[in-house]
């Protein structure tokens, strides 16, 4: 902690479930946050949640940032300002309101790339950054076609790229995967054209897992990549995804290690090891027994594993981890889910219904 004194991180993208952990990381392990949030209602509840106070070693070590709208013109330029690094999580997300599919462009990809200029900008107007580490994902690194199955996998590592696909899209899916790819190959150019005096980082997480502490409805819990692990555990019939996952935790670890100048910059580096879909169904009687005889988990829902191979030895050898294994990932789905249910929980209240459970993608925010 001793050397993470005195030193500011502006984190876009807190509350979310990979910005939320990321947080928390940041706050324990001693850094100073400022943490933008969309409204003041957020503000409160981040500043105020039971976590994020235990996490504080100081009243004033975290504060929080209203940007409303991340692709404003210099919309970050007031959190930069004196701040040491950036952790640029925030995107927009599939499945939080209805998007037609002539809006995907605008929902999806525009502020992908424009809220990834505008930091990278910020930090170029700022002499004190010294690292941006940006939230990137899988998909900029898998084609579509693989990724959905319509095509064999390749092997994959950090330095896979994919060509950028232009609207129409098919579906919403399709539109999120084209921002990541697109807010990749811009930041990248970028750094290519302006060199900066900072470095530049990307993360890649594949399905993201584990508990969502920052959620004000039981409702959330069902958005987002922990949906299949749900879906299985309670009736719904998907279809095919990659055989890649990452715990939430290890996620948060690698973008706080990421700052250290010692581990290398103008890079990526790829979170995610392999797992089998089906394998909650033996994963989950394991753990919760009672939960599955009573019918709490039926474990009657289905999803087959595309294999796929991913090179993650690049990261496990720089930041000298050893990632959690699915079994955890499950395990603490599953958990938070059930305590959920209880009728003392302040999240307690009736789930939604099976159908509404729709196809998960890499949210990261």
């Amino acid at each position: 902690m001793s050397q993470t004194l005195n030193l500011t991180v502006l984190i876009t993208g807190a509350t979310g479930h990979v910005g939320f952990n990321v947080l928390l990381e940041a706050l324990r392990t001693g850094y100073n946050v400022r943490a933008t949030v969309r409204c003041e209602t957020k503000a409160t509840a981040l500043r105020s949640h039971p976590l994020v106070r235990s996490a504080c070693h100081h009243p004033s070590q975290l504060s929080t940032l209203i940007v409303p709208d991340i692709t404003a013109p210099r919309a970050f330029d007031q959190g930069v300002d004196g701040a040491d690094f950036i952790i640029h999580i925030a995107s927009a997300l599939p499945n939080t309101s209805a998007v037609s599919q002539s809006q995907y462009d605008a929902h999806f990809v525009r502020p992908a790339v424009y809220s990834t200029i505008g930091v990278l900008e910020a930090a170029a107007r700022t002499p004190s950054v010294r690292r941006v580490v940006i939230t990137s994902s899988i998909v900029a690194l898998i084609p579509l076609a693989q990724l959905e199955g319509r095509e064999a996998p390749t092997p994959v590592s950090s330095d896979a790229r994919v060509s950028f696909s232009s609207a129409p899209y098919a579906d919403e899916f399709a539109a999120y995967a084209a921002s990541k790819v697109a807010a990749l190959a811009v930041a990248e150019r970028w750094v290519q054209r302006r060199r900066p005096r900072f470095d530049v980082t990307h993360i890649h997480p594949s399905f993201v897992h584990g508990r969502k502490d920052f959620m004000t409805s039981k409702h959330d819990m069902f958005k987002g990549t922990n949906t299949i692990v749900l879906g299985v555990s309670l009736g719904k019939a998907f279809g095919s995804f990659i055989g890649a996952s990452v715990h939430n935790d290890d996620v948060a670890k690698v973008h706080i290690q990421a700052l250290d100048p010692s581990v290398p910059g103008n890079t990526s580096y790829i979170v995610s090891q392999p797992s089998r879909w089906d394998a909650v169904k033996e994963i989950a009687p394991i753990f919760f027994p009672e939960a599955v005889r009573s019918g709490k988990l039926p474990l009657t829902g289905s999803a087959s594993t595309i294999d796929i191979d991913i090179d993650t030895s690049k990261t496990e050898e720089v930041f000298n981890i050893d990632f959690r294994n699915p079994e955890d990932q499950v395990k603490d789905i599953l958990s938070f889910y059930l305590e959920t249910q209880r009728p003392s929980s302040i999240l307690s209240r009736t789930a939604p219904p099976m159908d509404s459970l729709r196809k998960p993608v890499q949210v990261l925010t």
